[in-house]
């Protein structure tokens, strides 16, 4: 039964990632000018963003304590808190890395949007799945590592989660799908997951 789930599970990705690919060929359309100055205009979007400081929500005192939060929301069924909102992703994160290899540098926000809910809805799907497993039961974090100390983006550090291992007791769950805690001002946000 719940290999049957995680295999329907798969195919709904599979779906769903073919529909938004084939979406974004069928507005691709090699050298139409139109295409592009969609993007430099999303990008001009972002430039007129950057900002000094910023007011994010739900922040925490340490990237631990974000994850932990995080975590913890969507275990309550909260999966909207502690994770940068749209319009913080958007206007906060893509405007600092927009000299980063982001897909805000080669499709417009619309698309760039869509891409990436649709990645954290998988992500999200995968963590609720884990939770639900595990129903009733307390989580705490076992192992927590970090694959470099931060990625400067303007007026925010990047701070990419290396290994993350919780357990419920005795058993062990490795979640690959937490990707990125953003820092701003010494306080901390759980920015991007994906699968």
């Amino acid at each position: 039964m719940k290999g049957r789930m995680f295999a329907n599970s798969q195919i709904v990705f599979a779906l769903i990632i073919t529909i938004i690919l084939s979406d974004c060929k069928k507005e691709y359309k090699g050298d139409d000018p139109e295409y592009f100055r969609k993007i430099e205009e999303s990008k001009a979007y972002l430039k007129s963003q950057i900002k000094d400081r910023y007011e994010i929500s739900d922040l925490s005192n340490s990237k631990e304590e974000a994850i932990q939060k995080f975590l913890e929301a969507v275990q309550n069924g909260q999966s909207d808190r502690y994770i940068f909102t749209k319009d913080e992703y958007i206007n906060i994160f893509l405007s600092n890395s927009i000299d980063e290899n982001t897909l805000s540098n080669t499709m417009p926000l619309e698309q760039t949007w869509k891409f990436t809910d649709l990645r954290r809805y998988v992500a999200l799907e995968k963590i609720q799945n884990v939770f639900k497993k595990h129903k009733g039961q307390n989580f705490r974090i076992e192992t927590l590592t970090w694959k470099y100390e931060n990625r400067p983006l303007r007026v925010l550090k990047g701070h990419r989660v290396g290994n993350l291992v919780i357990s419920f007791g005795k058993d062990k769950v490795e979640l690959e799908e937490v990707r990125l805690v953003i820092e701003h001002q010494g306080k901390f946000k759980v920015c991007v997951i994906g699968s």
